[in-house]
């Protein structure tokens, strides 16, 4: 119940900052919650941020579809919080292209952990914004 929760939370997130012309509004982070456990002990181990990521992001794909990758990252970010774990987002610039003009990308990170893509995103982009990791 709790991931349904977060990927419903993190779909309104998502849905609040992006405008009709498909830029993002990121005026506000949501915050790092604390999960309420029914049972005592139950989630007390430390949750797999990657294991949560493939959870959350296969809710992604069922309610909202394949999103861009600032639109990934924003949910996954806002689900990973929503859950209790502390993640940031990051978005960087190609430092050579491919073929100009430079590329844009974004990864969430757990600590120093990416955990939204396999992508050398540290060696291939130059980071231009990154949000709080607690909000």
């Amino acid at each position: 119940m709790l991931l349904v929760k977060a990927a419903r939370g993190a779909r309104r997130f998502v849905e609040s900052v992006k405008g009709e012309d498909g830029t993002y509004l990121l005026d506000h982070w949501p915050r790092v919650h604390t999960p309420r456990l029914r049972r005592p002990g139950r989630g007390s181990r430390r949750r797999d941020a990657g294991a949560v990521v493939m959870r959350l992001r296969f809710a992604q794909r069922l309610t909202m579809g394949f999103l861009d990758p600032v639109g990934d990252a924003l949910f996954l970010v806002a689900g990973l919080r929503r859950m209790g774990i502390a993640a940031s987002f990051h978005l960087g610039r190609e430092m050579v292209p491919v073929t100009p003009p430079s590329g844009f990308y974004a990864w969430v990170q757990c600590g120093e952990a990416v955990v939204s893509t396999s992508l050398p995103v540290r060696e291939t982009y130059i980071e231009v914004h990154r949000s709080e990791r607690d909000g």
